[in-house]
């Protein structure tokens, strides 16, 4: 059989790649060159096979292997796993839904499956491919059950696809128009795989050498496009469990990180505090490098850059992921929810490599900027080689500070004149699954505006009520107005004890008025829960004569 594994980045979109890869032939059904297993960390772990009448060969091929293959996962991910099982024929069935260590009921299920039916060639795979990486419904499909639970952020994500037919959707019916929709959904399914860092491994069997020549280049491409391997087994089914188990033992590890501050070595979890001020994370007007804190040009198209670092403290090999970018108000404790975004608004991605011991700069286009253009950016490296070391949670803070593949950039630049006061925002939120009560400090690690300036925070009626029914105990500000607050302690100020329940928001105006003294001044916000930082923005006020 044939091992291909995957190429250069450029590759990505082609479709004819046979010429571009390295095939490694072994014997039919030979086991590979033993290697010592090597620890994959967690895994998630989905068989997508095709079940129609000419998949006999292969299904016993895959029978006979499934306790050693069961096996290999235990010792790989050291009992940390999940596996999951659909099949195909012109529909898609699911039987088994990822659950924890299930190796006892994956196997029944596999012993169970019969090659049988399927009508005419082609068959659904795509569509299978589509259920298993999107997590679909079975709702308005011809799909028998949801796959409905999700994969792990933290785990090593891997789809095996095995087949003999070309993709076919749902018609039954293979596109052979210059349009060619069936090989362009399939391309599609790669590439959504590749944006969720899960590597599409597939196995072609050949029981009919009349397609071979349609069929290598859309299997290969799963492979190529999201960082897994391809095998062509044998026409009888014999290499296929083999095959798989090859594919389980490619869990090389890269290690990109993202700077949270400039001290930051990528260490897990991170173990200094400013985790929301990465120097990494900048906002230009082109593709062409800017200096750090320029603002965005609300109305207009922007490039967000961020800097990806490999090596990370486990690099061994070059990182190859997606970078994705979002952005909500400029605040404290936000929320994360990996269908939805939670309190964040996805912006776009780059696909990108970053090789060992190198950096990568990835330009994502932010087109238009809304307004009024006061925002802060969360990047997350998304990687198939690379996986969350910690499970992300529903605490952007939390996720942000164990895991180096995530960045928070929440600093601020704002200009004012004499005659003209700088606002922004600050929202008050509370992503920590249960009620808080949480301290509101401003401080300044540089110059203060304070003293020279003035800054008021205007809380607002809600959280105005909420600081007060607990004593409205507050330090180093005076009141201005009924909601208006001025920072009367350059060093410290702070609002305490404010009661905020899981999933609150409440959005803050700062007012940032020009003193005597031209040039720059920081002032820092944060928001703590039992003293521990939660969240905070750095604001940079730029001072001149307008």
């Amino acid at each position: 059989m044939q091992r291909i594994r995957r190429p250069a980045l450029t590759v990505l979109a082609a479709f004819a790649l046979a010429a571009s890869v390295t095939q490694v032939v072994s014997p039919a059904g030979a086991a590979p060159a033993p290697t010592a297993p090597r620890k994959c960390g967690p895994m998630d772990v989905v068989f997508v096979v095709d079940d129609t009448g000419s998949m006999g060969g292969a299904i016993t091929n895959l029978k006979t292997g499934i306790n050693q293959i069961a096996q290999e996962v235990e010792n790989l991910t050291g009992f940390d796993y999940r596996l999951g099982l659909a099949t195909f024929k012109d529909n898609v069935t699911v039987v088994d839904n990822f659950a924890p260590n299930n190796r006892t009921p994956v196997i029944a299920s596999v012993n169970a499956l019969a090659a049988s039916g399927g009508g005419n060639e082609p068959e659904a795979s795509d569509e299978a491919l589509n259920t298993v990486v999107n997590n679909l419904p079975a709702a308005g499909r011809p799909q028998n059950v949801d796959f409905a639970v999700g994969w792990r952020s933290n785990a090593t994500k891997l789809a095996v696809l095995i087949t003999d037919a070309r993709p076919g959707g749902f018609d039954d019916d293979y596109d052979t128009t210059p349009a060619n929709v069936d090989a362009t959904n399939a391309a599609l399914r790669a590439t959504q795989a590749l944006s969720k860092g899960i590597k599409v491994s597939s196995v072609y069997v050949p029981t009919s050498g009349g397609l071979t020549s349609t069929i290598v280049p859309i299997m290969q491409n799963y492979a190529t496009t999201t960082g897994g391997l391809y095998t062509q087994a044998q026409a009888d089914g014999s290499g296929v469990s083999t095959a798989v188990i090859d594919f389980l033992r490619d869990c090389k590890r890269s290690d990109v990180f993202i700077k949270d501050q400039g001290v930051d070595t990528g260490a897990e979890p991170n173990p200094n505090s400013l985790f929301w001020n990465s120097p990494d994370i900048k906002v230009c007007p082109g593709l062409a490098d800017c200096g750090p804190g320029i603002q965005p040009v609300v109305g207009q198209a922007n490039y967000i850059h961020v800097r990806l670092n490999n090596p990370g403290p486990n690099a061994t090999a070059n990182g190859f992921g997606t970078l994705k970018v979002y952005r909500t108000t400029p605040g404290g404790s936000t929320n994360w929810d990996p269908v939805t975004n939670g309190d964040w608004t996805y912006i776009g991605e780059e696909t990108l490599s970053v090789p060992v011991g190198g950096v990568t700069v990835a330009k994502v286009l932010w087109s238009p900027v809304p307004g009024p253009g006061h925002f802060c950016l969360l990047a997350r490296w998304v990687s198939a080689s690379d996986p969350m070391t910690f499970p992300e949670t529903a605490n952007t803070s939390l996720n942000t500070q164990r895991n180096n593949n995530i960045a928070w950039r929440n600093y601020q630049t704002v200009r004012a004149t004499p005659k003209a006061p700088g606002k922004s925002w600050f929202a008050v939120g509370n992503a920590t699954g249960r009620p808080i009560k949480t301290d509101l400090v401003v401080t300044s690690p540089d110059r203060p505006l304070v003293g020279n300036g003035r800054v008021v925070i205007d809380l607002g009626p809600r959280l105005v009520e909420l600081w007060r029914s607990t004593g409205a105990r507050a330090e180093g500000v005076k009141q201005v107005g009924e909601t208006q607050f001025e920072i009367a302690d350059p060093k410290r100020a702070a609002f305490l004890g404010i009661p905020v329940q899981p999933g609150e928001r409440h959005t803050t105006e700062l007012t940032f008025t020009a003193g005597t003294q031209l040039g720059q001044f920081v002032q820092h916000v944060v928001q703590l829960a039992e003293g521990q930082d939660i969240g905070g923005v750095g604001y940079g006020i730029t001072v001149d004569r307008g």
